[in-house]
């Protein structure tokens, strides 16, 4: 299979979805949760079990504070309601708890809400940012020091900016999606959708890693073959590894998502981890190495003037 035949096509696609989410990311921006922004957290304990969250949804949905809230289920008879807005007032929680009164029989004694501070929110943001940013600087060197011996025409480096690239192609869609998701669905950026992108990162890189290290033994074995063609002959021997991979993890989520899609936090986890590793499957195998041969016909054209 030549999977450089059509790089050009490749590489026209990737632009075009990085564009689009970078566009949607600019119009819609992301609509921050509870734990970035701060707000409130209700705790509401049922005398027996709690109804299901579609049933607490629909009787909350008519009050103007609960337009985006957050149900989470926290046992058989206890729900938690994480509502965006600050400082709650004992009005708005009293018509809250008359509306939730009317799903069940509440203990109001074991009942509450609490306010999250937004200086919270923020220092969740500013360790958030930190993370990213040293963990892909930590990523762009460790790839450099370990490609440092492979043979030419491709030095370390640029093994270890193609891979830091492509990362930014792998979490830039999914968070054009969640912007999308966000302005007609109400989802917002929380801690699981977080934690789904920072794994994005650790199993992109780690796809493309894969192929990358074959490429470099292949270089070390034949010294005669071209560079596409070492590079393309790489991607054949690592292709079904990548997409078992990738199908493996998409086979756990799909009953998570279908199970838990009642629940906000799991199902955009789920959905952004699926769109993650659909988006870092392809870049492994269809940009990051073609971008390399790429270079290298770019280099060996202006050697040639």
């Amino acid at each position: 299979m030549n999977f450089l035949k059509y790089s050009k096509i490749y590489f026209a696609i990737a632009i075009l979805s990085v564009g689009v989410s970078i566009y949607f990311l600019s119009a819609f921006g992301l609509k921050l949760g509870i734990d970035f922004e701060g707000g409130s957290s209700m705790n509401v304990v049922y005398k027996n079990d709690a109804p299901s969250v579609e049933t607490i949804k629909a009787a909350v949905s008519q009050i103007e504070e609960m337009n985006n809230v957050q149900i989470q289920p926290a046992g058989d008879n206890e729900v938690i309601l994480k509502i965006n807005k600050k400082d709650l007032s004992s009005e708005s929680y009293n018509n809250i708890l008359s509306k939730i009164k009317e799903t069940g029989e509440i203990d109001e004694t074991a009942s509450g809400v609490e306010t999250i501070s937004p200086l919270i929110g923020k220092e969740l943001k500013d360790k958030t940012m930190v993370v990213v940013v040293i963990a892909l600087l930590a990523m762009l060197a460790y790839i450099a020091l370990a490609f440092r011996n492979v043979s030419k025409p491709i030095s370390s480096f640029q093994y270890g900016f193609s891979s830091t690239l492509m990362l930014f192609h792998d979490i830039i869609i999914p968070l054009g999606v969640l912007a999308i998701l966000g302005k007609y669905y109400g989802a917002q950026l929380t801690i699981p959708v977080i934690t789904a992108l920072l794994t994005i990162v650790g199993y992109c890189i780690n796809n493309t890693v894969v192929v990358f290290d074959r490429i470099r033994e292949n270089l070390m074995k034949d010294r005669k073959s071209s560079y596409a063609d070492i590079v393309n002959k790489s991607l054949n021997e690592t292709f079904s590894r990548c997409v078992n991979t990738s199908l493996t993890v998409l086979i756990a989520l799909i009953p998570l998502y279908y199970f838990f899609s009642n629940e906000e936090g799991l199902k955009y986890f789920t959905l952004t981890m699926g769109i993650g590793v659909v988006v870092g499957m392809f870049s492994s195998v269809f940009l990051a190495s073609p971008l390399l041969v790429f270079w290298n016909n770019l280099r060996q054209k202006k050697a040639g003037k």
